[in-house]
């Protein structure tokens, strides 16, 4: 009897630790489709390999006792696009230390042999001097995403895609003009930009290689001057918008840059334009520090940081 019972036992582990092992996330979802709107043209397993289908199970007696759902054609039409839009990087290659991918401008040219363990990009070409892509490495085998500058059908100018090679927020490439709530970026995901004439983003949007939309950005842009005309200030305005897919507007916030582009404040809004919170940049030269303070909406002081400037 005792025997029995350790037998039991042993077994009853090995059953909870085996359903352990295979649980899986299980979601179920309403539909008034009926077994023949799903299971028809019935197709060949090498023929299922290629294309998105239905696989289902059947009992000793031929009864229908489950469906299930495999998107194989949704992972080849991502592979196909992705192969057919974006040229792979063809040697030969140059590498730099910096790149501006709105100006679309690279400096400080370095030689293979000197790449070091410092972030670089490697640029490939078409011809002799147009940027077929520009892929950034964080150091030497590790690249993080590539640019692509392509041209559509009846554009004369060609337009910025950035396509990532891990999981990493958006915010990476750009802490200012990108928020934190609207930055999800997974593998092989593309951020698509469009860019007025002075070269500033109109508008970015979210997708993954199959076309999926997730969220996209808009952007505005201002000038204006303060003072007299003796001694007139110019401000540049970058007011960020960011919505889901379905255009739900989800907040903003605004960049208020000086003549030197230097970043003095940035304020963050919610949905219905309310005021969230500032964030303040004071440059202090002659101590060579910048100030950092975070007001809430009626001005009040949350945070306070000071830091020497490199």
């Amino acid at each position: 009897m005792k025997l029995s019972l350790r037998i039991l036992s042993v077994l009853f582990c090995i059953l909870a630790i085996s359903t352990l092992v295979n649980a899986q996330s299980v979601k179920f979802f309403k539909t008034d489709l009926h077994r023949s709107d799903i299971l028809k043209d019935e197709m060949s397993e090498e023929e299922a390999e290629r294309v998105n289908h239905f696989k289902a199970f059947y009992n000793s007696r031929g009864r229908l006792v489950k469906v299930e759902f495999y998107p194989n054609g949704d992972r080849i039409l991502a592979e196909m696009r992705k192969r057919e839009i974006f040229p792979r990087p063809r040697a030969p290659f140059k590498y730099f230390r910096m790149w501006n991918p709105h100006k679309r401008e690279l400096g400080e040219e370095l030689p293979a042999s000197k790449l070091g363990s410092l972030p670089y990009y490697r640029v490939s070409y078409d011809g002799e001097s147009a940027i077929r892509t520009v892929e950034f490495f964080r150091k030497r085998n590790l690249r993080l995403w590539t640019y692509f500058l392509m041209k559509q059908e009846g554009e004369t100018e060609s337009h910025l895609s950035i396509v990532f090679a891990s999981q990493q927020p958006l915010t990476i490439l750009d802490p200012h003009l990108f928020h934190t709530s609207a930055s999800e970026m997974k593998q092989g995901w593309i951020a698509d930009f469009r860019h007025n004439r002075l070269n500033r983003p109109l508008e970015t949007v979210v997708s993954d290689p199959i076309g999926n939309r997730y969220y996209f950005y808009r952007f505005k842009h201002r000038y204006e001057t303060e003072g007299d005309s003796l001694n007139p200030v110019s401000f540049r305005y970058t007011t960020s918008e960011y919505y889901l897919a379905d255009s739900t507007k989800m907040g903003s916030h605004q960049l208020i840059y000086d003549e030197s582009e230097r970043l003095l404040k940035k304020e963050f809004y919610d949905n219905r334009n309310q005021l969230l919170e500032t964030i303040e940049y004071i440059f202090d030269t002659e101590r060579n520090e910048l100030v950092t303070v975070i007001r809430d909406p009626k001005g009040g002081i949350l945070h306070r940081k000071v830091r020497k400037r490199k």
